[in-house]
C-alpha cells in the first residue's frame, strides 16, 4: 500500500473510533436503558402477572433512576445472550450471569454484586448423597450454557481421573425449574446450580430439597456484562455498585431477594472458574 493511501486509511479508522458513540452516551440521548436477561432464573429474574421482576431488575431499575431513564427488559434464550448483546439487542445484560474465566474472554463484567459458587440440589429423603463426591454413578442435570454446566463437567472429569465412575447421565435444560421437576421425580439425582439461586428454591419448596457441597473449589460470583468496548458504561456501573454496597443498598436488595446477604469483592477475582 501506497504510504498517502495508508495514512489516509489510519485517519478513517481513528475518525470512526472517535465518532462512535459510547453506549452510557446512546442510552441518556434515547432516554431508555434496554437490558438482555433470561426471565427464569429466580431469584435473579422471573416473570409474575405478566411482568419480569427480581433482584436484578431491582438494580437495573437503579442504574436507570441515577441516569434519569427509563428501562426496559428483553427476555432472551441463556444460549444466544451473549450473541444477542453483540448484535445490539440490548446495552447489556443483568441475568445472574457467573463470572467466568471463558465468558471473561467474551465480554467486560461489573465488579461481582451476588456470590454464585456452585452447589448440588438433592432431594431431602435422598441419603445416598452427602458431597458432590457422591455423584459418581449418578443422574446429573443443569441449565444448557449454564456456569453450572459447566462446573459438573469438570467435576465429572475429576472423578474419571480420580479412577471413579463418572455420571450415570448429563441432562442438560433449557430452564432450571424443569430440571428441579425432574429431580422431584427421581429423573435426576442431583442439579448443579448457584447457592444464592439454590437458598431461594429450598425457601419456596421447603422441606422438598436439600443441598450439598464439594462440587467446585473456588469462590464464584456475579456480574453485568458489557461488550467489550463499553469502558464508560462499565465504570459507571462499577462506581454505582461500590455506592450501594457502602449505603447498604445492595445487601437490602439481597435480602430481599434471597432472604441473606453476600459480602462480594470490589473487582473481579483474578482466579475465575
Amino acid at each position: 500500500m501506497k504510504p498517502g493511501i495508508c495514512i489516509a486509511a489510519c485517519l478513517v479508522l481513528l475518525f470512526t473510533g472517535w465518532a462512535r458513540a459510547d453506549t452510557l452516551d446512546e442510552i441518556k440521548k434515547r432516554g431508555e436503558m434496554v437490558i438482555g436477561t433470561e426471565a427464569a432464573y429466580v431469584p435473579y429474574e422471573s416473570i409474575q402477572d405478566g411482568k419480569i421482576v427480581g433482584f436484578d431488575c431491582d438494580i437495573g431499575q437503579h442504574f436507570a433512576d441515577k441516569l434519569g431513564v427509563k428501562v426496559k427488559f428483553v427476555d432472551t434464550e441463556w444460549s444466544g445472550i451473549i450473541p444477542a448483546l453483540y448484535t445490539k439487542k440490548f446495552d447489556a445484560i443483568i441475568s445472574g450471569m457467573t463470572i467466568t474465566a471463558d465468558r471473561a474472554q467474551k465480554v467486560l463484567f461489573s465488579q461481582p454484586y451476588a456470590e454464585a459458587s456452585n452447589m448440588v440440589l438433592i432431594r431431602a429423603t435422598d441419603d445416598t448423597i452427602h458431597t458432590a463426591a457422591d455423584l459418581s454413578g449418578k443422574k446429573v442435570g443443569a441449565q444448557l450454557g449454564s456456569a453450572g454446566s459447566q462446573v459438573a463437567k469438570k467435576f465429572e472429569a475429576t472423578l474419571i481421573a480420580q479412577g471413579k465412575p463418572g455420571f450415570a447421565d448429563t441432562k442438560l435444560y433449557e430452564h432450571y425449574p424443569e430440571a428441579y421437576a425432574d429431580l422431584m421425580t427421581k429423573r435426576l439425582d442431583g442439579v448443579v446450580n448457584s447457592m444464592s439461586t439454590l437458598m431461594v428454591v429450598m425457601q419456596q419448596q421447603k422441606g422438598l430439597y436439600k443441598q450439598v457441597g464439594g462440587i467446585q473449589d473456588i469462590k464464584a460470583w456475579v456480574g453485568m456484562a458489557f461488550r467489550k468496548d463499553d469502558v464508560a458504561f462499565q465504570k459507571f456501573v462499577d462506581d454505582e455498585f461500590t455506592a450501594m454496597k457502602k449505603s447498604g443498598e445492595l445487601s437490602a436488595l439481597q435480602q430481599k431477594w434471597f432472604g441473606a446477604t453476600f459480602e462480594t469483592p470490589d473487582r473481579v477475582p483474578d482466579a475465575l472458574p
